[in-house]
């Protein structure tokens, strides 16, 4: 069995007295570390969590400004498309209505041009007219000499029209 004589019980008493300075010097600093430290880590572990949700938060604000600006861009582009349509449409509407003007003033230019031609004609056929009826008055008219005269007239109206 085990002997017990003094220099056990004083061992014994070394020992606790060792514990208790190391308990009271060593093991609390120790265990007041390590509860510094995994406060420290709670306190790291809860402020990500905030940050995490302040970043989701951020970015959810984020996307829902790029979506807003996007539909912004978006009825830009309508509204522009809209008016370079309505400015086309002007655009055409009025070579449209330029076109209509020359085709008018063509048209009555045409018209007058025409009408012209038609004077001009009358006081050629009323020379040519006045020239036959001359000419008819001082000689005898027959079928041959009818001929010569009308063949006359349309020769002297074919030069006066390759003069002009």
């Amino acid at each position: 069995m085990v002997e017990l004589n003094g220099t056990l019980l004083i061992q014994i008493l070394n020992f606790i007295i060792l514990c208790a300075i190391l308990g009271h010097y060593c093991y609390k600093p120790i265990i007041k570390i390590l509860d510094d430290r995994a406060n420290r880590i709670k306190n790291d572990l809860d402020s990500a969590a905030k940050s995490r949700d302040d970043a989701a938060k951020l970015k959810e604000s984020y996307e829902a400004q790029l979506s807003e600006a996007q539909v912004k861009a978006n009825e830009i582009v309508s509204k522009a498309v809209k008016e370079a349509e309505v400015q086309a449409q002007a655009q055409i509407q009025a070579a449209h209505e330029a076109i209509e003007k020359e085709k008018e003033a063509a048209t009555k230019q045409i018209e007058r041009e025409r009408k012209d031609a038609l004077d001009d004609l009358k006081s050629q056929f009323a020379a040519i007219s006045c020239d036959i009826a001359a000419k008819i008055i001082s000689t005898n008219m027959t079928p041959d000499i009818n001929d010569r005269l009308i063949n006359e007239s349309i020769a002297k109206l074919d030069a006066q029209k390759a003069c002009k």
